[in-house]
């Protein structure tokens, strides 16, 4: 849902607040909810931007006449999925988890472009130069391990299976002729709005569930440096969003936020603590928030991640931008 800019529009309809398919989602998006669960862009759109293109629609709200003249980059993100294939349906039983993300690039996008290139060597050419933007993992240590994962495994065992899976998915991915990566790994969910005003705890976030979130990230690095010198002529790029969410944390007043830990949306309850209520003016004060709703960034933090991105890295000026995301 970090990424998501639609898919789950289409998936779940326009009454899901877990597809941001109503106001006040997409608020300073032109007034309207685009899908993207936030007040108005999302990062990826930023790094398009940078790039030169503009925001990849998502595939499924693409016609198969508009697959089939893919040019310019694709989202495949969906909100609430997961990295396990058991994940992700905590909340929703129609979410496209990573593995099914790829499948969609492997049976649709890759079928189409087919049909647009004369021969296969400019294909694989082509995706070379492609981007491939990755982030997952953060509903796979948050809710779903919280509700069904946690009585199944240590929080170890799990850290590796995660690790596990996204390596598989990965390598598929380069199989298929992607050789540009962007991982993110996970934010610190235990300084949500919902965390912090939901869980008993001391200090100012939930440090169990970062703690838990700092295994998974800290096993990330390594994989990504392994797969770069065992898949030849690949590039991968570790993205760390979790130490972006800290310094922001640390030094709110450095990055111009005022408030850094509560929603800037009202829920049905007229609290703030669980998902936007549909239809109700958000608090004025967007600019200087973190957070949009109880769990995730405002626009101007979704702006601020790409930025840190853009500038830890120059992987992020391609021909094209193929996305493969959620959060």
């Amino acid at each position: 849902s970090f990424v998501d800019n639609g898919n789950n529009k289409v998936i779940l309809g326009n009454e899901d607040a877990i597809g941001g398919g109503y106001l006040p989602f997409g608020i300073d998006f032109d007034g309207k909810s685009t899908g993207r669960v936030t007040n108005g862009r999302i990062g990826v759109d930023f790094i398009a931007t940078v790039g030169g293109l503009p925001y990849p629609p998502p595939i499924m709200g693409m016609s198969k006449i508009d697959r089939k003249r893919i040019s310019t980059g694709v989202n495949y993100a969906s909100g609430s999925s997961g990295l396990l294939p058991q994940n992700g349906h905590v909340l929703h039983k129609n979410v496209i988890n990573f593995f099914q993300q790829v499948d969609l690039f492997e049976n649709s996008t890759m079928k189409d472009l087919k049909g647009t290139f004369d021969s296969p060597k400019r294909l694989t050419k082509y995706l070379s130069k492609s981007l491939f933007f990755i982030h997952h993992a953060s509903n796979d240590l948050g809710v779903t391990f919280e509700v069904e994962m946690k009585k199944k495994y240590s929080i170890d065992t799990y850290a590796k299976l995660l690790i596990k899976e996204l390596s598989k998915q990965l390598q598929r991915l380069y199989t298929l002729g992607a050789r540009k990566f962007f991982v993110s790994n996970v934010s610190p969910l235990g300084c949500s709005p919902y965390s912090i005003n939901t869980i008993i705890h001391s200090g100012p976030c939930v440090e169990e569930i970062n703690k838990r979130i700092s295994l998974y990230n800290d096993l990330l690095p390594d994989l990504l440096e392994k797969l770069q010198s065992s898949l030849s002529g690949s590039k991968f790029v570790h993205g760390d969003i979790y130490k972006v969410f800290q310094d922001v944390f640390e030094s709110p007043e450095s990055y111009g936020f005022k408030d850094v830990n509560s929603s800037c949306c009202i829920d049905q309850n007229g609290t703030r603590i669980q998902v936007c209520a549909p239809n109700i003016d958000p608090c004025e004060d967007r600019k200087t928030r973190v957070f949009f709703d109880p769990f995730h960034p405002s626009e101007a933090m979704h702006f601020l991640w790409a930025r840190r991105f853009l500038k830890d890295s120059s992987i992020c000026s391609p021909i094209n931008l193929i996305q493969l995301m959620q959060a």
